[in-house]
């Protein structure tokens, strides 16, 4: 019941307690935003293990995070995805697409610090056959060949550009396991 000297009803204070729970509950947002600051900005600081440049094949998807966090490097890589990954880096087919990636490397070395690329092709690519004729999803020697080849001329385009970032290289499996390239 509402006193005379009483001005606000209880419909106004029911107002004013759910204002300031969403108050205190933005400010503790906020706080915890500040808290967790520092952390991410020390991450940003020591720089980033690694670039993934992967297909955009969903196949791959859970597959190539699996690998990158199995390294221990779960939120700690940056990553580039186009159909055919490093082969739509090289590949004529796909020329087009070359330079953005190229652009794209650049800002990851500038903004996180990366401190290698890894390039990663994947078995029964696509953009694969695209570049390389259907003959890469039938004779699998060729269809390694041809990703091994890729993979290499990738390796030699980023340390042209990047002289000073290890590239590792490799072609996953459907079943998510890798056969390394050197």
């Amino acid at each position: 019941m509402r006193k005379e000297s009483d001005p606000m009803t209880d419909d106004d204070r029911s107002a004013l307690r759910l204002s300031r729970r969403t108050m205190l509950g933005s400010l503790g947002v906020g706080v915890a935003a500040m808290a967790t600051a520092p952390q991410a900005q020390a991450q940003l600081d020591e720089g980033y293990e690694a670039m993934l440049m992967k297909c955009i094949d969903p196949r791959f998807t859970t597959n190539a995070w699996n690998y990158m966090t199995g390294r221990g490097w779960q939120n700690n890589y940056s990553e580039f995805a186009f159909a055919g990954g490093p082969v739509g880096v090289v590949a004529s087919a796909f020329a087009g697409w070359h330079q953005t990636f190229w652009e794209n490397l650049a800002i990851s070395v500038d903004l996180h610090w990366v401190k290698r690329v890894v390039g990663m092709t994947h078995r029964d690519c696509g953009a694969a056959a695209v570049a390389y004729g259907d003959r890469v999803l039938t004779d699998r020697a060729y269809e390694t060949e041809m990703l091994s080849a890729a993979l290499r001329e990738f390796r030699t385009q980023v340390q042209q550009r990047e002289p000073e970032l290890p590239v590792e290289l490799g072609i996953m499996e459907i079943d998510g396991s890798v056969q390394y390239v050197n």
